[in-house]
């Protein structure tokens, strides 16, 4: 399969699908280089901390996606976490985790997966999040949200005193930039949801949510290589996103996509909480005082 057009016109829905097939078919490839490696501790190296590693299987991942999705979609832009952003001449745009979970991975948790989303435009058309110890496989197209052959959604609504809340808030930057709010909201989560819970990856506890195996998931700052996928599988599912930004907006500004917004709540259905979104709201305003612009912060 090979997208080779002009794109002159509006891609539609069956290009669409096209495209989430390439990213499920990019994603394989680096799952099976995985499968060579086997499971167990590997050796770690730090990006900005101890907080941020990276292993030498996060870049041979993202080499693998790369080779396929540039074969299969030569105009297409790239955004990856380990190798930058490749700028295409195309309208696509590949949104690239090559592990998403390094932690967890590095330590040999099979809590982590290869995570790929796909935009038209700056809209997303599809995804994929392929855990591969874990011998599953969340993808998104037009047609709908999936696990393997199964359709997901849609997911039940629960009060937020049953939810369970997927999250690692507080995270070390919500404590320093403010740690008795910070203390006080995790109270409250804990206080008011029925659980609180945090896998270690973004990517993984966005298709919990869509899976209805978890009723919201949220994060204060993260990078859209993380979330891109996971935000249209929620989506597809029948769930709801909704995320902040301190970039400017308005006027001649031009429109932000969801997926490069650091800051979301992901809710399983279309029920929102209101706990979690107020308390967003408010770390949004807090931060948007401090600096115009935001940018997100891996740290898996």
């Amino acid at each position: 399969m090979n997208i080779e057009k002009s794109w002159a016109n509006e891609p539609d829905t069956a290009e669409h699908a096209q495209l989430a097939a390439i990213a499920r078919e990019a994603a394989a490839a680096a799952a099976s280089y995985l499968a060579e490696v086997g499971a167990g501790p590997v050796e770690r190296e730090y990006k900005a901390n101890a907080h941020d590693i990276v292993t030498i299987h996060d870049r041979a991942c993202e080499d693998r996606i790369r080779e396929v999705l540039l074969a299969r979609c030569p105009e297409a832009s790239i955004v990856g976490e380990e190798g930058g952003t490749h700028e295409g001449s195309g309208p696509v745009t590949f949104y690239v985790d090559p592990i998403d979970g390094t932690s967890n991975f590095a330590t040999g948790n099979p809590l982590f997966g290869i995570s790929i989303g796909v935009a038209v435009k700056g809209v997303l058309v599809g995804g994929v999040v392929n855990a591969p110890t874990l011998g599953r496989e969340f993808w998104s197209d037009p047609s709908g949200a999936y696990l393997g052959d199964q359709r997901l959604g849609p997911n039940p609504e629960r009060a937020f005193a049953d939810a369970l809340v997927l999250t690692g808030f507080p995270g070390l930057r919500d404590v320093s930039e403010g740690p008795a709010f910070a203390e006080r909201e995790r109270l409250a989560l804990l206080e008011g949801a029925g659980a609180i819970r945090n896998l270690g990856s973004a990517a993984l506890e966005l298709c919990f949510v869509a899976a209805g195996w978890a009723d919201a998931t949220m994060l204060t700052r993260i990078n859209p290589w993380d979330i891109a996928a996971g935000f249209h599988i929620v989506e597809q599912a029948g769930g709801s996103v909704r995320t902040w930004t301190c970039r400017p907006e308005g006027g001649n500004s031009p429109v932000i996509p969801p997926q490069e917004c650091p800051a979301y709540v992901a809710c399983a259905s279309a029920k929102r909480y209101s706990e979690l979104d107020s308390l967003l709201q408010s770390i949004h305003e807090s931060r948007c005082e401090r600096s115009p612009l935001n940018e997100g912060a891996h740290h898996e």
